[in-house]
């Protein structure tokens, strides 16, 4: 009985170490592939020759058992124009003429910048007064964007109905 009670003893500590061994084997793998695929709608990693994974999931976290689990961080920023200046643009719908009024402070080398629908530039010009108009009879009707500029850079955008 004692003999019996050794090996089944054996036969465990031997299974045991069986088993841990190829636990600690089954953290690695040797991959046959892998790549990254990128496309304007975003980018892919995978890889090829893993053989299963678990996905566990909720409404705050998910896990995923594997080998590729990057950790990305991206900081996008903008530069946001902070401008006091008081700007009117009237009549919209305008029909021939659309005026762009300052109010009190002109800018430093002001400027617009017309852009259709589909975003192509259509007409552009200089803002030197206080009050500037702009000749829209050449456009057709429709929705248009106005940028205005100050030394290049956008400080407002309008957007302006043809009728």
């Amino acid at each position: 009985m004692e003999k019996l009670l050794q090996s089944k003893l054996l036969h465990s500590f031997v299974l045991l170490l069986f088993t841990s061994a190829v636990c600690s084997y089954a953290q690695q793998t040797t991959l046959s592939t892998g790549d990254t695929a990128q496309s304007a709608a975003g980018s892919m990693s995978y890889s090829v020759g893993q053989v299963a994974y678990q996905s566990y999931e909720n409404a705050a976290v998910k896990v995923t058992e594997g080998i590729q689990q990057p950790y990305e961080i991206f900081v996008l920023s903008t530069t946001e124009n902070a401008t006091n200046k008081k700007i009117t643009v009237y009549p919209n719908p305008v029909k021939d003429f659309l005026i762009v009024d300052f109010n009190s402070e002109k800018l430093q080398k002001g400027s617009y910048q017309f852009f259709d629908i589909s975003g192509k530039s259509i007409k552009r010009g200089e803002l030197k007064d206080l009050k500037n108009e702009i000749n829209t009879s050449s456009f057709s009707a429709g929705a248009y964007i106005l940028s205005i500029l100050d030394n290049g850079t956008i400080i407002k955008n309008y957007k302006i109905i043809k009728n």
